[in-house]
């Protein structure tokens, strides 16, 4: 698998470093995730998924990793006004 691809979609990771610039303008940098922290976190609830150190995941597949690091949001929200 190519360093271009992503280990878990195997899609094009769009990675700066991976193209031979610098990460500084890489995409995941600018996000609004950690990619770092949420890579650490899909790998404790997935440890069967090996994810190659040599490729990063694609934008797809990070705000995925966040959607489900999220807490679940109550369906309905009561407003309780203080007294």
């Amino acid at each position: 698998m190519s360093a271009k691809n992503c280990p878990i979609c195997d899609q094009m990771n769009q990675c700066m470093m991976a193209s031979g610039q610098d990460i500084s303008t890489c995409w995941c940098v600018l996000s609004d995730y950690s990619a770092v922290e949420l890579i650490k976190r899909y790998q404790l609830a997935y440890p069967q998924a090996s994810l190659n150190k040599e490729q990063c995941v694609c934008q797809s597949c990070l705000a995925q990793m966040a959607r489900m690091s999220l807490p679940a949001l109550p369906v309905v929200q009561i407003f309780k006004p203080s007294i």
